[in-house]
Formats: C-alpha cells, sequence, structure tokens
C-alpha cells in the first residue's frame, strides 16, 4: 500500500456484533445515529513504522498469542525429555521381559501425547479468553471516545472534537489549496420556550434541531453543539454559496416542521445563521469565528427591526444584512 496509512476501523451496528475492515488514507469523520457506533482500532504507516509508533490491539494480540506459543512448545519439549529420561529408567532398572520392553514406551508415549493435546486445547481456550477480553476493553475504548467527542443531548460532536478537527480540516485546505466553510446557527429565544414550556421542552426543541441539521448535511461534514443554543457545521470543499444554500435549506424546514408538537401545542423554532470559510471568509480558526460570529449577530438584529415599507416613489433597497439575498453571491 505504499506511503498510505492502513487503519482499521471496528463497525458495531444494534447487535453489536463487529467485523474488522480496511481502510486508506487517515481518520474519517464518524457520524451519529447512522453510523453504527464507527470508531478507530489503531493506526499503522506501513512504510515509516518505528519501535516506539503506537501499536494497534491486534499487534498486541499477536504478542500475547506469541507468548502463549512459547510456553506451550517449551512446556512440550521439557515433558518429551521427562518422559524420555523417565521411560529409560523405568526400562533399564525394572524391564525384566521382552515384552515390558514395547508395553513401558507405549504407555509414556500415550500419556505424553494426551500431555501434547492437553496442551493444545490449553492454549486454544486462553487465545480466545484473550482475545474476548481484548474485545471487551475496545468495546469499553469506544465508549468511552464516543461520551469524549459527542454531545449526549443531540449526539453531534462536542465543542472540544469540533475545534480539533477544524484545526486539522483547515490544515488539509491549506495543503489542498481548497475552500472550506464555517456555518454558525443560534437558537432565538430558547430562554423564553424554557421559562414558558419548561426545560424538558426546550431540551427536546434542541434534539430535534439537531435532527434536522443532520438531515441537510453532508456525510463529510461536521456537525457540533459548541453551547446550550449554539451549533456549528464545518463544511470541506464547499465555498460560500454552498453555505448558503445549507442555511436556506435549514430555514426553510424550520418554517414548516415545529420542533416540538404535542395535544395540539406546537413551537417554531427561529434560528440565526452566520457564515464564513477558507480563503473567502478568512485566514485562521479564530478569524473565521469573529467572521461567522459577527455575520451571525448581524442577520438576528436584522430580523429584530421592525420591517420599514419604502415610498411608492422610492424603489426599496436591497435586503444587504447577512445571508438575506442569495442572489448577490
Amino acid at each position: 500500500m505504499g506511503e498510505e496509512d492502513s487503519v482499521e476501523i471496528l463497525s458495531l451496528c444494534g447487535s453489536r456484533e463487529g467485523r474488522i475492515a480496511r481502510k486508506v488514507r487517515g481518520w474519517i469523520s464518524l457520524r451519529r445515529e447512522s453510523w453504527c457506533r464507527q470508531t478507530w482500532l489503531g493506526r499503522k504507516t506501513s512504510a515509516s513504522m518505528q519501535p516506539n509508533d503506537e501499536t494497534t490491539p491486534e499487534d498486541g494480540i499477536a504478542e500475547d498469542e506469541a507468548r502463549i506459543n512459547r510456553v506451550v512448545w517449551a512446556s512440550r519439549i521439557i515433558a518429551s525429555v521427562l518422559t524420555a529420561v523417565a521411560v529409560a529408567f523405568v526400562v533399564l532398572t525394572h524391564a525384566d521381559q521382552p515384552w515390558q520392553y514395547v508395553v513401558y514406551p507405549l504407555l509414556a508415549a500415550s500419556l505424553l501425547l494426551y500431555g501434547i493435546v492437553s496442551a493444545r486445547y490449553v492454549r486454544l481456550t486462553h487465545v480466545d479468553l484473550l482475545r474476548r477480553y481484548q474485545a471487551q476493553l475496545v468495546l469499553r475504548s469506544m465508549e468511552l471516545e464516543k461520551v469524549a467527542a459527542h454531545d449526549e443531548l443531540t449526539q453531534l460532536y462536542n465543542r472540544r472534537y469540533f475545534y480539533d478537527h477544524f484545526q486539522e480540516m483547515l490544515a488539509r485546505a491549506r495543503i489542498s489549496k481548497q475552500s472550506m466553510a464555517l456555518v454558525l446557527l443560534d437558537i432565538d429565544g430558547l430562554k423564553k420556550i424554557n421559562d414558558e414550556y419548561g426545560h424538558t421542552v426546550g431540551d427536546i426543541v434542541i434534539a430535534n434541531l439537531a435532527r434536522v441539521i443532520d438531515k441537510h448535511i453532508r456525510a463529510s461534514d461536521v456537525p457540533a453543539r459548541l453551547g446550550g443554543d449554539e451549533f456549528s457545521i464545518l463544511m470541506p470543499d464547499t465555498d460560500k454559496r454552498g453555505a448558503f444554500a445549507l442555511a436556506q435549506r435549514l430555514w426553510q424546514e424550520l418554517e414548516q416542521v415545529p420542533m416540538y408538537e404535542h395535544e395540539g401545542l406546537q413551537v417554531m423554532l427561529n434560528i440565526s445563521i452566520g457564515v464564513s470559510g477558507f480563503p473567502w471568509g478568512g485566514e485562521d480558526a479564530d478569524e473565521m469565528m469573529h467572521w461567522a460570529d459577527a455575520d451571525m449577530y448581524a442577520n438576528k438584529v436584522s430580523r429584530r427591526l421592525p420591517r420599514m415599507t419604502a415610498p411608492a416613489s422610492e424603489p426599496a433597497l436591497p435586503d444587504d444584512v447577512g445571508l438575506g439575498d442569495f442572489d448577490r453571491i
């Protein structure tokens, strides 16, 4: 495979049955709900492995199996030598009939064969137990990694994972000279929803918004919940038109679909969206976050202002605030 990275991932779907599949070229994004809980088992560079490089769990299993095999083979050799010595001693000191010279070695050989078969059975049992134990460790590690990287309520990525992945994606965009987009979203009036209907309804609204976001993004996009009512989406290989198109799709669905519905009560949700990107909206992560946050604030303020009707003799000015006029892009 040359210089490419060989990565092993473990896919665990509903029944928690796993299978190992080979993938190439580094890290891929984990998906929520549809991802069947994919996570990394290990990473190995085929052309540049060093003695102190990170090893995969399978490497550890192979080392443990080799250690068990060495112990088993050593026990077989020791048993064979001891058996030969014992047979020779018995034959030389106790055998006085011709048939004894045949029967004593055969009895010793049968006992030795039984010991060899038993040792093989013990070896297979130990290896099986070792693999089961390793699989349990991997499952626990996967659960811990998922908890560490995901928001519990929305199952989107959390703030820490977002900023780590942001730097990696930005570095790849600089190297490949491709564009990327950053979309920030903020729920308008979440405090009012919590005060009026309770925090349980507020949590349901947040979770349903996360599902709407997940519905409209691509597999390569990275959605995250940054805080209580703030979300973000990283979009690789995306220009400003693609980012604005996503914002428009989110607005259109939220205008039509309530985020909470129970016994005739419908809670509609408004969100403010700001976008920026590389290289058209910033050269580093801080600058991109600054411009996206400024754009989101301008969008929030513009929708709070009362709409003014222009005099009949004067044409209305185009909406030039935030993401209002998509034909300008």
